[in-house]
């Protein structure tokens, strides 16, 4: 009987433990970015053809995407979120899974808000413009593409290392390029020389950089360049502008709206289940907490003055209304439909169908705009 207990309880473990094994086999995440919010004509160009999108659409290695007037929300299945703002352009070029443990995002032009988790010790998660890329360790930052390929990265949270690249000649072919020994040294030099942005501070590459390395790139084939590219070191650097920011109330409540969703969902929408329904519910009751915050956040600041909100939230704005009333004071956060404005009247959070058209009145100059 003893004998007969003993193997049953062998049995039992040894399901057990496989099960477990199949588990800890099983946590490599599938690659993909999964939709989690979606407004407007967003486009994204697979092999040449246009893919619709829902809630719960997988982006691939290689897509392309163009947010158009629209803003799309993306999340991983390792729980980091990624918010594409309105006339942005990127490509995905690597994504964590399988084989790889890379992320990796090349913008053309646009604006990006990121939110991770903490990163592993083997992951990477880059997001790449032509002349620069950024690393990411564990943290909330937003990423622009300014002046055609030049970047602007605002770290609020953590921190992101940025190394910039040579760009392309504009007279010299790639191929020779990437031969020629002296741009392998100007590469490298680039590479030593990681720009680390620390919380709260921002970093912008301006146009002398490019300038910059298209001389260089220009006397690659001069042979005293190779004693000269050394010398570059501090001009390159010195075309970082990099220093502290003071956190505007918008950018807070634009961060505090990029909410995750339930990570099974995610892992559900990977493996092709179909959870469009479940997605908006949950980033619905997500969002919506978010928004409390936020609203609460700015009710607690008792701003009962034109002057005040204009003080503390750097612009200020009249909303004119369908049904003709008017609030002065300044649009908080708008995410797809859903409005929160902060008037002299209070706080309110409006359908955009409510509104008819917002002026803007700073500097005492007005424009006007359609909601």
């Amino acid at each position: 009987m003893n004998r007969k207990l003993f193997l049953l309880f062998l049995i039992v473990t040894f399901i057990g433990s496989s099960n477990f094994c199949s588990k800890i086999l099983n946590t490599k995440s599938k690659p993909g970015l999964v939709v989690i919010f979606l407004t407007g004509k967003v486009e994204v160009e697979r092999n040449g053809k246009l893919v619709s999108l829902s809630l719960g659409s997988v982006l691939q290695k290689n897509d392309t995407i163009k947010t158009n007037s629209g803003t799309l929300d993306l999340q991983t299945s390792l729980g980091h979120v990624i918010r594409l703002k309105p006339y942005t352009n990127l490509s995905i070029e690597s994504l964590h899974g399988d084989l790889s443990e890379e992320t990796s995002l090349a913008v053309r032009t646009g604006l990006l808000l990121v939110k991770t988790n903490k990163l592993s010790q083997k992951e990477q998660f880059k997001i790449s413009t032509p002349t620069a890329i950024a690393g990411v360790r564990g943290t909330a930052f937003s990423f622009e593409v300014v002046q055609g390929t030049l970047p602007k990265i605002k770290v609020y949270e953590g921190m992101v290392a940025m190394t910039l690249k040579a760009p392309v000649s504009q007279v010299i072919s790639a191929d020779k390029i990437s031969e020629n020994p002296n741009y392998q040294k100007l590469q490298k030099l680039l590479e030593e020389n990681e720009i680390v942005i620390s919380e709260e501070e921002e970093a912008e590459v301006k146009p002398e950089f490019d300038q910059l390395a298209q001389t260089i790139l220009n006397q690659l084939d001069d042979a005293a360049i190779a004693q000269s590219i050394e010398s570059f070191r501090d001009d390159l650097v010195r075309t970082v502008q990099r220093g502290k920011f003071e956190r505007d109330p918008r950018e807070s409540a634009d961060l505090e709206t990029l909410v995750k969703i339930d990570e099974d969902l995610i892992s559900g929408s990977l493996n092709n289940k179909s959870l469009t329904k479940e997605i908006e519910k949950d980033q619905s009751e997500k969002l919506n907490i978010a928004l409390d915050k936020v609203e609460s956040i700015a009710g607690s600041q008792k701003l009962d003055s034109e002057e005040e909100i204009k003080k503390y939230y750097s612009v200020l704005e009249s909303i004119h209304k369908l049904d003709k009333t008017v609030l002065h004071g300044a649009v908080v956060t708008q995410v797809g439909n859903t409005m929160l404005v902060h008037s002299t009247k209070g706080t309110f959070r409006l359908d955009v169908s409510e509104v008819e058209y917002i002026k803007y009145k700073n500097f005492d100059v007005i424009t006007k705009k359609k909601k």
